[in-house]
């Protein structure tokens, strides 16, 4: 396409350039992709949500979901066997730059697929509520999701083949107004306590069928939320559209350009996401913010460790987890946090010595951090120690950051009035000269450019600030 730059004026923000044309086009209907291979469950839309009374610090809630198939096979939905699929939940916060978990609940077992046509793919309906048919969806509301007696725990799930124990533990049993739902310490919650920011939902499918046809890799999507409330009563209401098929930390890198997010696949076994941010502090320090989410990962992660030169000096370090609950067997304990001459390594407890340790099992995220005095370039490396026995026993990652969407004028990003966020951290320059506006000490390029498209709604002035 042809680009037209409007320069800003300012030298110290000359590195932006917000390209001007007149392009429309029309995505797919939530960007979902119909007739893959097999029977391939997603989360269309997260709907609800259910508030419950909070009891002993606790709030609790629930959210719905459609379900839908997006494959060209019916999915398995038979009541009473293992060959269902069984919803998760979970409860994010983006506060201060720091992404982290705050809530999850139990898994609802499904039980009847109804036959809609909520993600367009054009249903063929099943006749008998045993299958999702082909290109059908199915909605289950935020009060059956949250209904206790039939939600089963997640220790006895296996994200990545979609095997599970039936029936579940304590499968019926019912309690007060939090037990088995979403559940949130009211400190994550109260901006005069600990709370505050911007809070997103997670809901997640998971099933045999899906599983074996290879498709366990998109059943995850997000929403936002708002949270408001005061005192020991906080409410939930849902914001903006579904995200379908995405993490729930993929909010996080959507939120802030400095964030960079990688996949990593572990050989025979499930994914994990690994995310990152670098503040510089000024005065020769950096601050080191990572989230590591384990989506469906059964061997799970039992260590992390970052390293860097020798000689590094580092500060500053912290952990943060999120609770199990309701019977969950698995211990809280926070990981020990060591610092060695080159590396800062996070651990728990070893499974030949505790099976039930605290370690970072699927549908959840936990949090690193530290401030060291070496910059982001000489700390490129990172270690995830998996827990449970078998090979590999580790995987190393480079930590490379994202390469910018809008790096170069052929991927410009179409922006609307308002304020978009934005950063140059790794841009290149692919500019032209403007040694009419931008010379400097003889260099006339827009050094690490990266690229807008603003199509105008109608005639007139456009002015562009930062």
């Amino acid at each position: 396409m042809m680009c037209s730059r409007v320069l800003l004026a300012s030298a110290a923000v000359a590195a932006v350039i917000v390209v001007v044309s007149q392009i429309s086009g029309r995505a797919q209907a939530g960007g979902t992709v119909c007739n893959s291979i097999g029977p391939d469950v997603i989360v269309g839309v997260i709907t609800g949500p259910s508030n419950y009374p909070s009891s002993g610090g606790i709030e609790a809630f629930a959210i719905g979901t459609t379900s839908c198939n997006i494959g060209d096979q019916e999915l398995d939905w038979f009541d009473n066997s293992i060959l269902h699929p069984v919803i998760g939940q979970n409860l994010f916060r983006l506060n201060n730059g720091r992404f982290e978990q705050i809530g999850q609940a139990w898994l609802k077992h499904g039980f009847f697929a109804l036959q809609g046509n909520a993600c367009g793919c054009g249903c063929i309906a099943s006749p008998d509520g045993t299958h999702l048919g082909v290109g059908c969806s199915d909605p289950y509301s935020s009060g059956l999701n949250g209904s206790q007696g039939g939600m089963g725990p997640k220790f006895e799930v296996n994200a990545y083949t979609g095997a599970f124990l039936w029936p579940p533990t304590d499968f019926s049993a019912t309690g007060n107004s939090v037990f088995k739902r979403i559940q949130a310490k009211i400190s994550d919650l109260d901006p005069a306590l600990d709370g505050g920011g911007s809070y997103y939902v997670e809901a997640q499918y998971v099933t045999p069928d899906d599983s074996t046809a290879g498709n366990q890799y998109n059943n995850v999507s997000y929403r936002t939320c708002n949270i408001t409330g005061s005192g020991s009563s906080w409410s939930m209401s849902l914001t903006g559209a579904t995200q379908r098929e995405k993490p729930a930390i993929e909010a996080w890198r959507a939120a802030d350009p400095a964030v960079s997010i990688m996949m990593v696949d572990v050989p025979g076994d499930g994914r994990l996401y690994l995310g990152w941010k670098v503040t510089d502090l000024g005065g020769g320090l950096w601050d080191y913010e990572l989230a590591l989410y384990n989506m469906n990962m059964d061997r799970s992660v039992g260590d992390f460790h970052v390293f860097f030169p020798n000689g590094t000096n580092v500060s500053s370090t912290g952990f943060h987890d999120v609770d199990y609950h309701s019977g969950e067997p698995y211990r809280g304990t926070d990981w020990m946090t060591t610092v060695f001459a080159d590396e800062v390594a996070w651990e728990t407890q070893t499974f030949s010595r505790n099976q039930d340790a605290n370690a970072l099992r699927w549908g959840t995220l936990y949090n690193f951090r530290f401030v060291a005095d070496a910059p982001p370039q000489d700390i490129t490396q990172a270690q995830i120690g998996l827990f449970k026995p078998g090979s590999p026993s580790s995987i190393l990652v480079d930590l490379i950051p994202d390469a910018l969407a809008n790096d170069n004028c052929a991927n410009a990003i179409a922006v609307s009035s308002g304020t978009t966020n934005f950063s140059t951290l790794n841009a290149t320059t692919d500019g032209p000269d403007e040694p009419a506006l931008c010379t400097f000490f003889a260099y006339s390029h827009v050094e690490s450019d990266i690229w807008y498209r603003y199509t105008a709604p109608c005639t007139g002035d456009v002015t562009v600030s930062l």
